[in-house]
């Protein structure tokens, strides 16, 4: 049975690579633009990978370190 993991406002439901899901947030989940934005380490979100895939608005953005440390986000 897949996992699911608390994701920014949203449920992300791990299961075998490629077919991840992730379930949109509740429209009053949105921050107050006066706080700071949240915060993430790369590392932890990559987990010690090179690559990890981001789902926004039902598509999927490969963000990627570099061979010279760069980070490079594409769709």
């Amino acid at each position: 049975m897949p996992s699911k993991k608390p994701f920014a406002g949203s449920v992300l439901q791990q299961g075998e690579p490629g077919t991840e899901t992730c379930t949109p947030a509740p429209e009053d989940h949105h921050r107050d633009v006066s706080e700071p934005p949240i915060r993430y380490r790369v590392d932890e979100l990559l987990k010690g990978g090179r690559e990890a895939v981001l789902i926004h608005r039902e598509q999927a953005y490969r963000l990627r370190i570099t061979s010279t440390g760069k980070l490079i986000l594409t769709k």
